[in-house]
């Protein structure tokens, strides 16, 4: 086509100005000719660039970098799925879901190609004829704007807006400079030559953004007519593609009437490009546009496990398997497009959350957060805590609590480790002051002020007795009894912390640490000492390719001797025969070991205990802090408790939730050391 026919096609009408708009509008083309240039420096053989550039146009174009990454390029959704591979969550920082060329339909495709880029399928990138005739029009009618971007163009713009970070960026991507414009018609000319036309629309329909959170298609279709891509009509279709235009102007939920419009307008521009006849035009503009909201939930709000989907979150965000640094973490929870298959087993999750509702229903002021993981693998299974989401986002599971006497086996196992055995001996009476460390102003005592006499280490922890293991911290160190609690998962306790080697009272519990790592330590015993990092994420794909993506290791190892958790495996049995667990009682059939913790002054209760299978922590208290509001007085199970202990409160839920999981569950022994 000459510049006489591009100038004749385009004058809508015969003001004395128009000459002079076409006049500049040729000017413009001739740039885009300039442009056309460089184009053929950088696509045909050297003989033909020698008749079509300068060399020195050929460097200049050159010099522009040429290769962009679509693969994964845009924000995509992040989808969660329990440990039968079904989904229970999803984040997204917009609301996109790829989809290939087979799954669009062909009347969005048809429609995408008529309104957008007429010329697609004979351009390779970039259309000069469109780009001088936007040009002339723009000029010819009073500048009114209109745009020469191929769809290839406009999906690099896409791109590079999605990826820009620096201002810079910033500027190539919005194309606001001639070098910026050149550098994005070289992006789109090598486009075409490594993607196909499909894989360009498909690539095209998955970026673009159509108003209400949608992005592409797929989110599209489902946000106005809860439908997928695939089966959009011709209407629903030319509706989707009108809103490129002005995704606000024309929201069909706010001005229907100009979206209609708009629509038809679409409607008519296939028909005229042939991919629809004239009696299914006429049709589709007779159809009204009727609306159905969908929406695809996003976050942990949204989610029937929302505590669980919290942990998932904190993985991604803080894992260096994710990423190096903070700022590389964000961005990969913020592009997605990775499938996460967790450990989340909704049995046990069901179960969990069931125990502490029906001990404690959901508006108490006493809380409970439970952790369960498994032996052996270090697989969370479940959190749960009798709070709803919508009035409280902390993950009690993850929150660290005084622990009281379910820490005395970790002091146990070091002791054991150190060369003690079950049956070393102390006099455990009271009050006793250990000598070069701290105690309390009236010593140590034992719970009830009892006195005990001579006993071993088995009869301590059946009966929980304080001064035995202030006494066996004393011989072991308290340095040694926080370094094996640090070996078995347990990290919220610092070995450095200063004063730490005189503090007794770390034997007993006094330190504060979570559910969660209790559970992985008493884990760690019923695996036979082989230790496991908590995890929560298991495997995770790419959604578009299935390709692998690097996940957390849960590092697993022997940590201590086989011999030295048989030991606790046996000893922790006790407290079900004749110790504080007997009331609550053990799981029927099963080799099931356990301990109770009351912190001082009923600030909080614990049951921590495990089987071969399972390993579940318990903490019962008032999240606004112990000291101030004890458990002196709690509603729980129907009835009013006063000055609780492990096994009224924390124990029976413990007990529910282990004998719900255990359901059909195989019979197994603890390892034998």
């Amino acid at each position: 086509m000459s510049l006489d026919e591009v100038a004749t096609d385009v004058i809508v009408d015969h003001h004395p100005l128009a000459a002079t708009r076409v006049k500049a509008g040729l000017i413009v083309l001739a740039a885009s000719v300039l442009v056309g240039a460089l184009v053929a420096a950088a696509t045909m053989p050297f003989a033909a660039v020698a008749e079509t550039a300068t060399t020195e146009a050929g460097d200049y174009w050159a010099s522009f970098p040429s290769d962009l990454t679509v693969e994964a390029a845009l924000p995509q959704h992040t989808v969660l799925l329990d440990k039968d591979g079904v989904e229970f969550a999803r984040f997204y920082s917009e609301n996109r879901i790829d989809v290939t060329f087979d799954q669009i339909s062909p009347n969005f495709s048809n429609a995408l190609v008529a309104t957008e880029d007429a010329r697609f399928y004979e351009h390779t990138g970039v259309d000069f004829i469109g780009i001088a005739r936007a040009a002339i029009k723009n000029f010819v009618n009073n500048n009114t704007a209109e745009g020469g971007s191929t769809i290839t163009q406009q999906l690099v713009q896409n791109i590079l807006v999605s990826n820009a970070t620096t201002e810079e960026e910033k500027e190539v991507a919005q194309g606001t400079s001639y070098e910026s414009k050149v550098r994005e018609v070289k992006y789109a000319v090598n486009l075409e030559k490594t993607m196909t036309k499909q894989e360009i629309l498909a690539a095209y329909s998955n970026a673009v953004f159509l108003g209400n959170q949608a992005y592409g298609v797929q989110a599209a279709a489902r946000v106005y007519f809860d439908t997928d891509a695939a089966s959009l009509t011709i209407p629903q279709a030319a509706m989707l593609v009108a809103l490129l235009k002005s995704p606000v102007y024309y929201d069909p939920y706010v001005y229907p009437e100009e979206a209609q419009a708009r629509r038809d307008i679409v409607i008519d521009r296939m028909y005229a490009q042939s991919y629809i006849t004239e009696a299914e035009a006429t049709e589709a503009k007779a159809t009204p546009i009727t609306l159905v909201r969908g929406s695809i939930a996003t976050g942990c709000a949204a989610s029937a496990y929302p505590y669980y989907c919290s942990l998932v979150s904190d993985e991604l965000q803080n894992d260096e398997a994710f990423g190096a640094t903070a700022e590389q973490r964000q961005e990969t929870f913020r592009r997605g497009g990775i499938t996460i298959t967790t450990a989340l087993d909704r049995t046990v999750a069901d179960a969990s959350q069931r125990a502490v509702e029906e001990a404690l229903g959901n508006d108490n002021r006493v809380k409970s957060g439970t952790a369960v993981v498994v032996p052996g693998s270090g697989h969370i299974a479940a959190v749960a805590e009798n709070t709803t989401w919508d009035t409280n986002q902390i993950v009690y599971a993850t929150s660290a609590f005084q622990t009281g006497s379910v820490f005395k086996p970790i002091t146990l196992a070091a002791g054991l480790e150190s060369g003690l055995t079950l049956d070393t001996r102390y006099t455990a009476n009271g009050p006793y002051f250990p000598d070069d460390m701290t105690a309390p102003p009236k010593g140590f005592t034992n719970f009830g002020n009892s006195n005990y006499g001579s006993i071993n280490a088995s009869t301590a922890i059946r009966q929980s007795v304080n001064v035995y293991f202030v006494k066996m911290i004393e011989e072991v160190g308290v340095v040694p009894v926080v370094e094996m609690a640090n070996r078995l998962g347990i990290h919220s306790i610092d070995v450095d912390e200063p004063g730490l080697d005189v503090q007794a009272s770390v034997a007993l519990g006094t330190k504060e640490v979570s559910p969660l790592e209790m559970a992985t330590a008493y884990a760690t015993f019923a695996a036979g000492g082989y230790m496991c990092d908590p995890i929560a994420i298991v495997s995770a794909v790419r959604t578009s390719t299935g390709v692998p993506v690097e996940t957390p290791s849960a590092n697993c190892h022997q940590e201590i001797s086989p011999e030295v958790a048989a030991e606790m495996d046996d000893v922790l049995q006790g407290t079900f025969r004749g110790g504080t667990l007997s009331s609550v009682g053990s799981l029927p059939g099963r080799e099931t070991g356990g301990k109770t913790g009351t912190t001082d002054d009923s600030t909080a209760n614990w049951t921590v205990g495990m089987t071969p299978q399972f390993a579940t922590a318990v903490w019962v208290g008032d999240p606004r802090g112990g000291t101030e509001y004890p458990l002196t007085r709690v509603e729980a199970y129907g009835r009013t408790y006063y000055r609780t202990t492990g096994s009224a409160i924390a124990g029976p839920i413990w007990k529910s939730i282990m004998s719900d999981i255990h359901v059909d569950v195989p019979i197994v022994d603890f390892p034998n050391g």
